[in-house]
């Protein structure tokens, strides 16, 4: 799901299906069609870099984005909260909590099943297929 940006049309091309909004006519949301999931891990993921990372060079990037999309897909909701705005105006939030890490190892192991991990020379990991 996108926007109607040209970037994400061509880009939507590359998918089996892909379902976009037109902010231009004011459509936000239609049925399940909408982008706040992909514009909240961009945030997330601006967030992660300014916050934690602090920069990131194109040639190692692909891992720093692979631990921010695990960490993304690892949280499950755990509710909702009204909120209010200056106005008055109430909104519902979705509440979010972690996955606990015994429940991630799950998904990590089934990953490594035919892979070998060494560390590298330098401290980081080498993962091998088998």
């Amino acid at each position: 799901m996108s926007d109607e940006a040209k970037a994400f049309m061509a880009i939507g091309e590359s998918f089996a299906a892909h379902e976009t909004v037109n902010h231009t006519s004011c459509e936000y949301v239609r049925d399940t069609v909408h982008v706040n999931s992909v514009e909240g891990f961009n945030a997330r993921g601006r967030r992660t870099i300014a916050g934690v990372f602090h920069r990131i060079g194109p040639e190692p990037a692909d891992p720093y984005f692979h631990e921010i999309g695990f960490r993304w897909s690892q949280r499950i909701a755990t509710g909702q909260a009204v909120r209010k705005s200056r106005n008055g105006r109430e909104s519902i939030k979705t509440l979010w909590s972690r996955v606990p890490p015994s429940l991630q190892l799950l998904q990590v192991f089934r990953a490594a099943t035919g892979r070998q991990m060494r560390r590298s020379p330098d401290g980081g990991i080498i993962i091998k297929s088998a």
